[in-house]
């Protein structure tokens, strides 16, 4: 198999659509299409693709990387680079199928839920957390005080 089969094989074995490689390669889908029908793909439009499971190696050479961790979901092998837990997986699945506004509203709760855990921290950090959510400028996160 040559190297734009080789891309293609691995866009299936990870489950993707075209126009998703596109989007995480930031490139329009005409420009994936033309990847895998013998048009030369630039090496930094492989760093994406690297970043969403892509085998780099095997895709160019043929030779599969052997220092990557095999996961199973969904009924469907695909690898990651070492040290990421399966939940650590699934939690970048499901943030690279938000929109960009509920990305936004993601990065604020898990920077709020980060800075404050009121079981363990108290309220000293609840009001750090809270200055921090309205104050970062992107994030539009409202906290309430609730008097106990």
């Amino acid at each position: 198999m040559d190297f734009f089969g080789r891309l293609r094989e691995e866009r299936a074995r990870l489950g993707l659509t075209q126009q998703e490689v596109a989007d995480a390669a930031n490139v329009h889908v005409k420009t994936v299409r033309r990847w895998e029908s013998q048009v030369a793909i630039p090496l930094d439009a492989m760093i994406p693709l690297l970043a969403i499971g892509y085998d780099v190696q095997y895709v160019a050479s043929g030779v599969r990387s052997k220092n990557i961790h095999e996961v199973r979901e969904r009924g469907v092998d695909y690898e990651v680079a070492p040290g990421y837990t399966r939940d650590e997986v699934e939690l970048l699945r499901s943030y690279r199928a938000l929109s960009t506004g509920q990305r936004e509203q993601a990065r604020a709760m898990l920077s709020v839920l980060a800075l404050c855990t009121p079981a363990r921290r108290g309220a000293k950090s609840a009001r750090r957390a809270e200055s921090a959510a309205t104050t970062s400028g992107k994030s539009r996160v409202r906290t309430r005080r609730v008097r106990a």
